[in-house]
């Protein structure tokens, strides 16, 4: 009987260590799937990001004031889904195939607006919606509540926060030791901070967050106002 007690009290030992030892290793397992979904998730988003406003275009023939893939909606900017935080969308547009003109998809029609055709997509955006992070792929309209979007986590984990914030510095191209003015050519360079954090979804403990910052490699040129 004594033998016997000892065994049951070893095994019970025996079996504490390997429970807390197995759910130790589940978290480490967890934790590294959660690093490794997110570090590619903004490796995917800065890679976007560092292209936006690139255009293919001949010099002699057009000015980089005339970029299509800088104005209007095709500009970098944040926004939001309905209901969800403030700036936890942005949109962009890049050259993507080198042909000068902005790939929407398809137009309205049959009829592209100037300076657009249908043979591919390259008007983007990443935006939050209810815990996933979503990237466009298609649609008419570049705006965080249009087009068609792809979730980019995995259904066990869910994005709790997502912030995109433009910092802008404006170089006066006329005057260089004057402050910008919209009568006067100007330089825009922009650099885009994203917030993000995420966790394991229903183990909150798991939860990472990071701060990442992309420099936007194609200055925006604005021609002065007359």
């Amino acid at each position: 009987m004594v033998a016997g007690t000892v065994s049951l009290i070893a095994l019970s030992a025996v079996l504490t260590v390997y429970t807390a030892t197995a759910r130790h290793s589940k978290l480490q397992l967890q934790s590294a799937h959660l690093h490794q979904q997110v570090g590619s998730i903004l490796h995917l988003i800065g890679r976007d990001l560092r292209r936006a406003g690139y255009w293919h275009f001949d010099a002699t023939q057009q000015s980089p004031a005339q970029n299509p893939f800088q104005i209007g909606q095709n500009q970098v900017r944040s926004g939001a889904f309905a209901h969800e935080h403030a700036d936890s969308c942005i949109l962009l547009a890049y050259d993507l195939d080198a042909d000068g003109l902005v790939g929407i998809g398809q137009c309205r029609n049959g009829r592209c607006p100037p300076g657009s055709d249908e043979d591919n997509v390259e008007q983007f955006g990443f935006r939050l919606r209810n815990t996933m992070l979503q990237s466009r792929y298609g649609g008419t309209d570049l705006y965080c509540d249009a087009g068609y979007w792809q979730a980019l986590n995995d259904p066990d984990i869910e994005i709790t926060r997502l912030s995109f914030t433009l910092h802008t510095h404006c170089l006066n191209l006329q005057q260089t030791d004057d402050s910008c003015r919209d009568s006067l050519p100007r330089l825009i360079q922009r650099v885009a901070r994203i917030d993000i954090a995420a966790r394991i979804r229903n183990h909150p403990e798991t939860e990472l967050r990071l701060d990442h910052w992309i420099a936007i490699r194609n200055d925006q040129l604005l021609e002065g106002q007359q």
